[in-house]
């Protein structure tokens, strides 16, 4: 959890010292732990794929919208492009800024659909419903708070 909590500060910082490829790194292991969540949280009787594109793929049938899917299909499309471009020689290190132009705020996009769309609401016998080991519960709202009032990932 604490290296969530630094995400934002570097990604930050590898924006400043124009590491590219890991502001790219960083911002699509975040997706996947969101996509992680909102398949763990979505009723499915899937296995869990492990491949960033797969499992994107199983989140749009189990409910991801549309206009989301595609953001993020598009984002993973020309990260692979710029990765795999600039060491095969076919893209310039400065070029893949076009990568991360594509993704900018897109994760704050996911982790707000992903809070407001799976998961289950606290009822009024909450503490004599079963509960799972890992299970957590958050207040929507101030979830939602604290995601618009930091930086952008």
């Amino acid at each position: 959890m604490s290296n969530i909590e630094e995400l934002a500060s570097r990604l930050e910082k590898a924006k400043e010292h124009n590491c590219l490829i890991e502001v790219i790194s960083l911002r699509i292991q975040y997706m996947d732990i969101w996509l992680r969540v909102f398949f763990a949280n979505t009723p499915h009787d899937e296995k869990r794929d492990q491949e960033f594109g797969r499992l994107l793929k199983q989140c749009f049938r189990l409910g991801l919208e549309k206009n989301l899917y595609d953001q993020i299909l598009a984002f993973n499309k020309k990260r692979v492009q710029a990765i795999h471009g600039y060491l095969l020689g076919n893209i310039s290190y400065d070029s893949l800024s076009t990568a991360i132009d594509a993704s900018d705020g897109l994760a704050e996009k996911l982790v707000e659909f992903v809070i407001c769309n799976s998961g289950e609401p606290v009822t009024q016998n909450f503490f004599n419903e079963p509960h799972n080991r890992g299970d957590c519960v958050y207040s929507i709202p101030a979830l939602l708070h604290v995601l618009h009032a930091r930086p952008v990932l």
